[in-house]
């Protein structure tokens, strides 16, 4: 009898030695980062400490935990609006399916429309997933008139993909015609213009439209800014593209010797835009800077060399009937 107690303690601490163990690995294993989506998708990740359970604790029965100030003991349970309380159960192609048939909903129920604007945050969810969220608020008979808000914060927020930051920043221009605020639209507009990224070309175009629009109304330092940036060598091409076809755009004859430069450049693309650029703005005098386009090895610099011939040469009268 008493070898059979000795047996049974020995078998209690061998458990109680095991239980330690594995707590230590545990402890030692790394969590993996926003495992499960937030209830409530927001574009800070707040990280608690105290969140985290003692993977050894001391005592058999684990003290209560301790309210958070301002924090209700139990979070409430998310309330999606009518019709989309499965939303969160659906794969996300089914996600952007629902999400692209309320895009073409121009009047959407409110709680529909606040939803999307917090959903927007959610970096779970595709970028075209979002980004007809956006339009779904964008394109409604009244919208928000501070919607560019929800933009220009995504848009600053550098942990953002340059993809949809470049997305922010077309919506953010879109928001313009119904804008309460529209000088703080074209403030961040003239300011991520004058970059030297990627932004600074879109930023570039959208300030091209508006201004086609009537929204906008650029001076003589738009045009100098953009001939400084297109011999800005730092600049990235993508921009540089989107300044030569903003210069034709505009009519900035004062920019054509900086655009003949890159009709001979070695950037298929950069030739291609300069060419189209002078057939738009160019004189007959820069038929020689195009012509040899018309045998470059790239289809597309010849199709444009071909095009900007025929606008810049004179057509021939054809003879009336006899």
């Amino acid at each position: 009898m008493g070898v059979m107690k000795r047996v049974v303690l020995l078998i209690v601490v061998a458990g109680v030695l095991l239980l330690c163990v594995v707590a230590v690995l545990r402890k030692g294993a790394p969590r993996p980062v926003n495992a499960q989506p937030p209830a409530v998708p927001s574009p800070v990740a707040v990280t608690n400490a105290s969140a985290v359970s003692n993977p050894c604790p001391v005592s058999v029965v684990p003290p209560p935990l301790r309210q958070a100030q301002g924090m209700n003991a139990a979070t409430p349970a998310e309330i999606l609006p009518k019709g989309w309380e499965d939303f969160r159960k659906l794969r996300e192609m089914a996600q952007l399916n629902r999400v692209t048939a309320a895009m073409e909903n121009y009047t959407l129920p409110a709680d529909v429309l606040a939803f999307f604007e917090k959903e927007i945050f959610n970096r779970q969810h595709w970028d075209v997933t979002r980004n007809n969220m956006a339009n779904a608020l964008v394109l409604q008979e009244t919208p928000n008139a501070r919607l560019h808000e929800l933009f220009a914060k995504m848009l600053a927020d550098e942990t953002e993909s340059p993809v949809w930051r470049d997305y922010c920043l077309q919506f953010l221009s879109e928001c313009l015609k119904s804008s309460a605020d529209p000088e703080s639209i074209k403030a961040i507009l003239a300011r991520y213009a004058q970059g030297k990224d990627g932004l600074a070309g879109t930023a570039i175009v959208q300030i091209g439209l508006q201004e086609g629009a009537g929204r906008i109304k650029s001076d003589e330092k738009f045009s100098q800014q953009l001939e400084a940036q297109l011999a800005d060598p730092e600049v990235v091409t993508p921009t540089k593209l989107s300044i030569l076809g903003m210069i034709g755009k505009r009519n900035d004859v004062r920019l054509l010797p900086l655009v003949r430069t890159y009709a001979t450049s070695t950037n298929d693309s950069l030739r291609r835009t300069a060419m189209a650029t002078l057939g738009l703005i160019g004189t007959r005098d820069d038929l020689p800077l195009i012509q040899p386009g018309l045998t470059n090895r790239n289809r597309a610099v010849q199709m444009a060399a071909k095009a900007a011939i025929a606008r810049l040469s004179p057509r021939e009268k054809s003879n009336p009937p006899h």
